[in-house]
């Protein structure tokens, strides 16, 4: 890895792309207030060590988040909710921005906590995607989810082509009704909370190891894959941080988490997947423009004649936040 001495390379400092973000856990939610929830990154290069600390737990949570301030009241959802006869859907929410995350028991038998609905709120509906099981294999199709204040449902109806029935959808619809909290304790994080503190102490094998577990522990998995990702930046391994970042997205996508993956991939010369994260991460709401036309890890994209269309994407989001 540039830049680092051969006796280092295992514990790198962590830069963030955008100036001016600083958080700790008792400051998270200033550090994603900024317009897309926030522009900062994890990126293979150093900085002065006394930023480290400050950064890198804001930067794990927002790369989850991905999301700004709300700019007005949105419904408010149960954390549970009824898919099919006997299937669970969690619903995480911040601000705007809702994922529905398939629990252990689900009609397409997708693994816990992977995302299928991923959308924000516009007055009262859910605009965004929808990743199902079909008999014409997985597909991800637009998803319009009305939400029901009598009682708290969202409904959309799915037009999928004829014959590719889902077991998720009843009757050509997809139908999420609040369930009530089960008994029982809160889901455990001790080796998520163990791998974020050796994180901030860049210890990058050790902080491994313990996001492993955490997968191993079922934990959490979209943390975890991204804490896994934020330890292979820390070793230097953009192939590791392209895997992790790209399975961490299959649980809970952003905004952040797709530039992050996007930097990654451009490390590794891989132009055309780079893009196409870059772009994803725009369509999220990405506007930091100087960001694109200064971050080292984006170099290799410049000189495509498809990263200019991306600035001008940008810029039009930057506008939009005026």
């Amino acid at each position: 890895m540039q830049g680092v001495p051969a006796s280092d390379r295992t514990a790198p400092t962590i830069r963030t792309g955008r100036r001016g973000v600083k958080g700790t856990w008792g400051a998270v939610s200033s550090a994603c207030a900024a317009g897309i929830g926030c522009a900062a990154r994890a990126s293979i290069h150093r900085i002065p060590t006394r930023l480290v600390l400050r950064l890198l737990i804001a930067i794990t949570l927002c790369a989850l988040l991905g999301s700004g301030p709300a700019l007005g009241a949105v419904p408010l959802l149960a954390s549970r909710a009824r898919w099919g006869a006997k299937g669970v859907l969690t619903w995480q929410a911040v601000n705007e921005h809702v994922l529905g995350r398939a629990g252990e028991s689900n009609p397409c038998g997708f693994e816990a906590g992977r995302a299928v609905v991923d959308a924000a709120w516009e007055g009262d509906v859910l605009v965004g995607r929808l990743t199902l099981c079909t008999a014409c294999g997985e597909r991800t199709v637009p998803y319009l989810g009305v939400h029901v204040s009598a009682n708290g449902t969202v409904v959309a109806d799915v037009p999928l082509l004829p014959g590719c029935d889902s077991p998720g959808l009843e009757r050509g619809r997809l139908v999420l009704a609040p369930l009530a909290e089960p008994p029982g304790r809160r889901p455990l994080t001790h080796h998520l909370e163990a791998g974020e503190k050796l994180l901030q102490l860049r210890r990058g094998k050790a902080a491994q190891a313990e996001f492993q577990k955490a997968l191993a522990a079922k934990e959490d998995p979209g943390k975890a894959w991204l804490g896994l990702g934020l330890a292979s930046v820390l070793l230097g391994d953009a192939a590791g941080a392209v895997t992790a970042y790209e399975k961490a997205r299959a649980f809970a996508p952003g905004v952040l988490l797709s530039y992050n993956l996007a930097c990654a991939q451009a490390r590794l010369g891989h132009v055309d997947e780079a893009l196409a994260s870059l772009s994803d991460s725009i369509d999220r709401g990405f506007a930091a423009s100087e960001d694109l036309l200064q971050d080292p890890d984006l170099a290799p994209l410049r000189g495509d004649p498809r990263f200019s269309a991306l600035l001008v994407r940008t810029k039009n989001n930057e506008e939009r936040r005026r």
